[in-house]
């Protein structure tokens, strides 16, 4: 693909998947991956209830969305940031490189990380971590 062409057809493609989710809820229905965390060791990964969240925040559901992820807003936009500078080509601009500060970036991997964690341990005080 020529001139943007790949960018164009991820661009499209996220947006099917983008409706897709909107339309179909993951938490019964639909043709949806299953997380390998989930599956093999029965845990949740830091990611786990992204899809039913995402639904929610297309439905308008904000509580519901972050019940299901609390990371789920910083996930999207750190995600929405990252396409959004490299599809900058497509508006005539050089694309963007999603840079952070060291400290930023360890930061960041430490709050995945203690939520994973969290997320697992069986102490009721946690449980509203949990994806369920």
């Amino acid at each position: 693909m020529h001139g943007g062409g790949a960018r164009w057809a991820t661009l499209a493609a996220l947006a099917g998947a983008t409706a897709y989710v909107g339309v179909v809820d993951p938490s019964g229905r639909g043709v949806y991956p299953l997380c390998p965390s989930r599956l093999l060791f029965d845990i949740d990964c830091p990611a786990c209830g992204g899809l039913r969240g995402t639904h929610d925040l297309l439905r308008g559901h904000v509580g519901q969305a972050l019940d299901h992820n609390l990371l789920l807003p910083g996930f999207l936009a750190v995600l929405g940031l990252a396409l959004a500078l490299w599809l900058l080509p497509l508006v005539g601009r050089p694309a963007g490189t999603l840079r952070f500060p060291r400290w930023a970036t360890m930061g960041a991997v430490a709050v995945v990380t203690a939520f994973t964690v969290a997320r697992n341990l069986p102490l009721a005080p946690l449980e509203f971590l949990a994806s369920g």
